[in-house]
């Protein structure tokens, strides 16, 4: 029977099978007085405590009420992401291969896994000359970065009929507004779209305008440290597009952040009340979705020197060890 703390944070579980329900349970732990290990040692997720006010959370049925209201209103749209690469990109980066595959390759079959249900295309890409937007130049970094907000509307016109969302993906500096110095990603659900940049410059990182360290860089190699930057900030931000809020319960993929070091060190997967969330949106199946993207990941591992990338494939390991060993139980 589904305990009344799961109930608030999931929504009811009833139309799951007993071993999903119990990954679901897990979600329990956020609203605990005191962190304790889950009752089968695997501590997959780590919860947030003390649990932030009420005002500052977003539940499963909070979300799925917003979600209505949001989009009653609305078209419906289709089951498919629009990736549109914002140009000019480094030869470095056009020149990038993942496991065999261009970068926006692979940018494509990574999405595909974490959003798996969902159907992602790339668009050809777009010059930023060719959009009407607003610019600066950084005092201290001396590069230009382009007003974020001025760019959902035009790619809300760039998206196609059957699409959910286009997420614009730029190697130019991102600010919010004048008084704001960067922002990785933003998005805007009422324009059904994203913008990110993963050619960040840090102003914290530079000195006289120079370049003193890449931002989470120690012990990693560099085109680790920019895959991880893309997919993350690709990732958080489509979820946002999804109706996700920055999350207040677990040590998340979708914890909101205000530098680059916090964005790099938090995790790469969504805790059990966002995944409740997301599941609802793409239909996927757990153990699915997690075998996806552990291959993803173990592809990511061939082809960069990256702990990080190491320690995401093998907490994906143990969640499926959560589900294959619940499921032998239920089975005996």
């Amino acid at each position: 029977m589904q305990d009344k703390n799961t109930k608030y944070v999931v929504g009811s579980l009833k139309k799951f099978d007993n071993v999903t329900q119990k990954f679901y349970q897990l979600s329990s732990d956020c609203l605990q007085n005191s962190p304790a290990p889950s009752p089968d040692q695997y501590n997959l997720f780590t919860p947030i405590l003390p649990l932030a006010h009420p005002i500052h959370r977003q539940t499963y049925s909070q979300w799925k009420y917003s979600m209505f209201v949001n989009t009653i209103f609305r078209r419906k749209r289709g089951r498919n992401l629009f990736l549109l690469p914002i140009g000019p990109f480094p030869e470095s980066i056009t020149e990038t291969a993942v496991a065999g595959r261009r970068l926006w390759d692979f940018l494509k079959d990574f999405s595909s896994a974490f959003f798996l249900g969902l159907d992602v295309h790339i668009l050809p890409e777009v010059s930023l000359e060719n959009i009407n937007c607003t610019k600066r130049v950084h005092k201290k970094t001396n590069q230009m970065q382009v007003l974020v907000g001025d760019l959902f509307l035009y790619l809300q016109k760039m998206c196609p009929a059957d699409g959910y969302s286009v997420i614009g993906v730029s190697w130019t500096d991102l600010y919010p507004s004048e008084d704001l110095n960067f922002v990785l990603g933003e998005a805007s659900f009422v324009h059904g779209s994203a913008v990110i940049s993963f050619g960040r410059f840090e102003p914290k990182l530079y000195e006289d305008g120079l370049r003193v360290r890449e931002c989470g860089s120690e012990g990693e190699d560099e085109r680790a440290v920019m895959l991880l930057k893309l997919i993350k900030s690709l990732c958080h931000e489509t979820c946002h597009l999804f109706g996700l809020s920055h999350c207040v319960f677990f040590q998340c993929l979708m914890n909101e952040s205000s530098s680059m070091d916090q964005a790099f060190g938090q995790p790469l997967f969504l805790c059990p009340v966002c995944l409740r969330k997301l599941q609802k949106m793409c239909k996927f199946d757990i153990r699915e979705r997690y075998l996806t993207l552990r291959d993803m990941l173990l592809k990511c591992c061939e082809e960069v020197e990256s702990r990080y990338f190491v320690n995401s494939a093998n907490w994906l390991d143990k969640c499926l060890s959560f589900l294959d060993n619940h499921d032998e139980a239920e089975r005996s």
